[in-house]
C-alpha cells in the first residue's frame, strides 16, 4: 500500500489517515501481510489524502482518493482483509471533488 504524505496531502490529513491505517492493521492482526510506504505525490493531489492498494489482483493498484480515518479503517477491513475493494471509495468509482 502506499500513502501519499506529500504537501497537498499532508495538508489534509495524510498523517492521520496514515497512522489510521497502521492501526488498523495493527488491529486486525495483518501487519505481517501488508507494507504501508509514504511516498512524496501520487499526483492526484486536489483529491487527496490518496492511497493506492496493491493487493495482486490489479496491476495498477485500487486508488483511493479523499479518504478520511473512518473510510481508510473500511479499506483495512474490507479490501485488505477481506480481499474486496470498497467499490464506493475506490477512486475510478467515486466522483471525486477538489478538497480544499
Amino acid at each position: 500500500m502506499l500513502v501519499c504524505t506529500g504537501g497537498d496531502c499532508k495538508k489534509r490529513g495524510a498523517k492521520d489517515i496514515r497512522k489510521a491505517l497502521k492501526d488498523e492493521i495493527r488491529s486486525e492482526g495483518i501487519l505481517s501481510e501488508v507494507r504501508v510506504d509514504a511516498v512524496d505525490c501520487l499526483g492526484l493531489c486536489k483529491h487527496g489524502p490518496n492511497i493506492i492498494v496493491y493487493d495482486g489482483a490489479d496491476p495498477k493498484g485500487t486508488w483511493y482518493t479523499g479518504l478520511d480515518e473512518d473510510e481508510a479503517r473500511e479499506v483495512v477491513g474490507q479490501h485488505l482483509k477481506q480481499g474486496e475493494p470498497v467499490e464506493r471509495l475506490a477512486a475510478g468509482r467515486r466522483a471525486r471533488k477538489a478538497r480544499k
